[in-house]
């Protein structure tokens, strides 16, 4: 009978400690330092964000170095390149034979000035699919050249025309 009222104070401690840090990270904790209303920009690389007015190569590499590891783990996979292509505009192979969307550029956000702390952050970026003029994250979110809030590098306003017209191959129409 000891062993049940033990599991259940640790099956118990396992959920406050959980909830705690949700509660956390709803009040922004330490993640607020990191991302702010800084200068916001799309980029191809880590030198095409650091000659851009305001960013700084070393936070443009350490940002942009995450990013890519974000994209590494996290994007989409896809068994064959045909189902990649239909569902996406631009595809590329990986290591273990499988195939995702085509990493083109990066969105990079610096932190809010005077924000103790502050690192850039930066998302890796797909072609748009719907033909848009831009790019979008993994999120779904879209990044519009048309966006006066963002410093829009001319090589990512090349990688996007390169890689985002007309319709995803393997549709209809396409």
């Amino acid at each position: 009978m000891t062993a049940k009222p033990h599991a259940f104070a640790k099956f118990a401690l396992i959920g406050l400690t959980a909830a705690a840090t949700m509660a956390l990270a709803g009040c922004g904790g330490d993640s607020g330092a990191k991302v702010g209303n800084g200068p916001k920009g799309v980029f191809i690389s880590t030198q095409d964000c650091g000659g851009a007015p305001k960013f700084e190569i070393d936070h443009c590499a350490n940002a942009i170095r995450a990013a890519i590891q974000v994209h590494n783990n996290d994007a989409p996979t896809y068994d064959s390149e045909r189902v990649c292509e239909a569902k996406e505009r631009s595809c590329e192979r990986t290591l273990n034979d499988l195939y995702r969307p085509r990493l083109l550029g990066f969105y990079v956000e610096l932190p809010e000035e005077g924000v103790p702390n502050g690192e850039p952050t930066a998302k890796p970026l797909y072609a748009a699919v719907k033909g848009e003029k831009g790019f979008r994250a993994i999120d779904g979110k879209v990044y519009l050249e048309a966006d006066l809030t963002l410093d829009f590098s001319r090589n990512a306003v090349a990688a996007y025309k390169a890689h985002s017209g007309g319709a995803p191959k393997g549709s209809f129409g396409g």
